[in-house]
């Protein structure tokens, strides 16, 4: 009609009218300004990400007071001068006349302190862009202390003698060639310059080497909790509750957690995130919680014991 303003019909709403036409320009802007309540799943792959390094953390400070432990009191009875003292720390911690298992027992902490602590450098990304030649040489002298703490650990279980029935003793042999295959596999990636999956083959190093302070961690909040032997006689030292921790711990546990971790961290459902965020926040408390069991159980009355 003469007179009117005619609007467009590409211009006009549903109802006819055409006022709604720079909200609808404007509407992209309002969307994106909307907060959403549920988190995408960057933000779930990024909480993941998160409880993961709980985990990772919660392991370390549990090494940390593990080789505080076996420095104040392996290491203080080398110092005085009195290594027979080992024998009151450990089953056959030291034997008179059996050079070879005394070796394969000096052999096997030593290692065994040496990859704890080069673990945390390991792992550190700081390190690995900072120093990338300490990163390199602290990596070569971490898989070769895991060969010979492996190797020395098979000694004096199938050797010397240990603690234990044959069935935990299986397992930590299945722990020592874990331990090798991740390690000798961390090293092939490595050297044809496989950078991720040489990271996911060291990670498992990392993870399946500690599995004797699995075991004592665990084993001291066991005791902790029941305040006695349940599901094991000590005299003998087997039992099922032994006989279970045993596989758990040295074959089962470790690798099962991290490739949980993995399983949902490649993915982007938000369901596999939870999932495996709950699994590292339960590991880490574990963790935690047994650390503090096994310094109050196990490392401080033998601390305060040992005769130096």
């Amino acid at each position: 009609m003469p007179g009117t303003v005619n609007t467009p019909p590409s211009r006009r709403t549903a109802d006819g009218h055409g006022f709604a036409a720079t909200s609808i320009v404007a509407a992209p802007d309002a969307i994106n300004s909307v907060p959403t309540t549920a988190p995408g799943p960057e933000q779930s792959r990024a909480q993941l990400r998160r409880h993961g390094r709980w985990l990772i953390g919660s392991l370390l400070l549990a090494q940390a007071l593990f080789v505080f432990y076996l420095l104040a009191t392996f290491g203080r009875t080398v110092i005085a001068g009195n290594v027979a003292a080992w024998a009151q720390l450990s089953a056959k911690g030291w034997v008179a006349g059996d050079r070879a298992g005394n070796t394969a027992m000096v052999l096997h902490l030593a290692f065994a302190v040496l990859i704890l602590l080069l673990g945390a450098i390991q792992l550190s990304q700081r390190v690995r862009q900072r120093a990338p030649a300490l990163h390199r040489w602290s990596g070569r002298l971490y898989l070769g202390g895991c060969y010979i703490a492996a190797i020395s650990g098979l000694w004096l279980v199938w050797v010397r003698g240990t603690v234990g029935d044959r069935l935990q003793h299986i397992a930590i042999t299945i722990n020592a060639l874990l331990l090798f295959l991740c390690a000798i596999m961390a090293w092939r990636t490595a050297r044809s310059r496989r950078i991720a999956e040489h990271r996911t083959w060291a990670l498992r190093a990392f993870l399946v080497g500690n599995g004797v302070l699995y075991f004592r961690m665990f084993l001291a909040l066991w005791l902790l909790v029941f305040r006695a032997p349940v599901g094991f006689t000590p005299s003998t030292f087997s039992g099922p509750f032994l006989t279970t921790l045993a596989f758990t711990v040295y074959v089962f546990g470790p690798l099962s957690v991290f490739e949980t971790y993995r399983w949902a961290e490649r993915s982007t459902s938000r369901t596999r995130h939870r999932v495996a965020s709950g699994v590292m926040i339960g590991m880490s408390l574990l963790l935690v919680c047994g650390a503090t069991a096994a310094v109050l159980v196990l490392w401080m009355p033998r601390i305060l014991r040992v005769a130096i």
